[in-house]
């Protein structure tokens, strides 16, 4: 009976996770047969719960509308990973930091007693990095506008400001949303551009004036295997230029599938050239500046300011002084 129990909580916990599920996928998730399954299902509605089931090929098993669920039911891993979540919540989203906190007391309320007491030995502090600039903060509502549009394939519509090296340029932009995005903290709209009849990575932080026509779009396949080659191989994915107190452009002889791999999220590149490609990033300082760009370990040519270029010869005569040490001793 204790199995029974057990299962019939974890169907409730898998409903919450996903609206619907497939005989066949819950058989495989639970380890049982659909004989079980159809027998678990009835148990529920036994117990109150109204599930609809659409039998046949491609039938499927979900709560109906207006059913209610238990308020939490979660196991021992779920409440930890729920905790660590909270307390690692992504600190790039405007007023979260009070709703985080608020949401992993309300958490630790409503969890029996042996949760609650593991969930305080789980207490986490965030430190920032300071080789990383923190990324720019985007609002809620507007990750939540997305999100929704997203899942009722719904297109939106919004101002865009698309900024390189060379120049800015403002554009209105109507997309089909697939999916959000965060990498190195920034967070990105993964969408269709109707325009421009191609697939986008729209950095949120320059999204601006953003609302819904009222069309909706068919949903399109995403032509791409790997999200995160996609966002990174954006020419325009990095932040804005007054980021840094020291920022400069070079021309590196490395191909632009390297440079966009290990280059630091607020990184602008293009490439031009099958083994060129051009970054513009920032730093701390000039010094700091050529200490990243030569972690690529290539060759690479200042662009701008002068004053970069004036701290790569400084730099240089400082790595012949330091070369000769070992000249000389090797001489000896």
């Amino acid at each position: 009976m204790s199995e029974i129990a057990s299962r019939t909580l974890e169907i409730l916990s898998l409903f919450q996770s996903q609206k619907e599920w497939t005989g066949n996928a819950l058989s495989e998730r639970l380890d049982v047969s659909p004989r079980t399954v159809r027998r678990d299902v009835m148990r529920l509605r036994d117990l109150g719960y109204s599930v609809d089931a659409d039998r046949g090929p491609g039938g499927f098993y979900r709560l109906a509308t207006g059913s209610h669920l238990p308020p939490l039911i979660f196991d021992d891993e779920q409440a930890v990973a729920i905790a660590l979540a909270l307390q690692t919540a992504p600190s790039s989203v405007q007023g979260m930091n009070d709703a985080t906190a608020r949401a992993l007391q309300t958490v630790r309320d409503l969890l029996p007693p042996h949760l609650a007491d593991r969930l305080q030995t789980f207490a986490v502090e965030q430190i920032d990095n300071v080789w990383d600039l923190a990324p720019p903060k985007v609002p809620s509502d507007m990750i939540a506008l997305i999100s929704s549009a997203a899942q009722d394939k719904q297109l939106i519509k919004f101002d865009y400001q698309i900024r390189s090296a060379q120049s800015v340029q403002d554009s209105q932009v109507v997309a089909e949303p697939h999916k959000l995005v965060v990498w190195s903290g920034r967070w990105y709209l993964i969408a269709y551009g109707q325009r421009e009849e191609s697939w986008h990575a729209f950095r949120l932080d320059r999204v601006r004036n953003i609302g819904l026509p009222g069309w909706r779009f068919r949903p399109r396949e995403f032509p791409e295997d790997d999200v995160t080659r996609f966002v990174q191989l954006q020419p325009d994915r990095g932040d804005l230029n007054d980021a840094w107190p020291c920022r400069g452009t070079v021309r590196m002889v490395c191909p632009v599938e390297l440079v966009a791999k290990w280059a630091p999220g607020g990184a602008n590149i293009e490439s031009i050239g099958e083994e060129t490609t051009r970054i513009t990033m920032g730093a701390w300082s000039w010094s700091g500046l050529l200490g990243l760009l030569a972690t690529f370990g290539c060759n690479f040519v200042v662009e701008e300011p002068a004053e970069l270029a004036e701290a790569a010869a400084v730099i240089a005569r400082r790595m012949t002084h330091a070369s000769q040490g070992i000249d000389a001793k090797a001489r000896s």
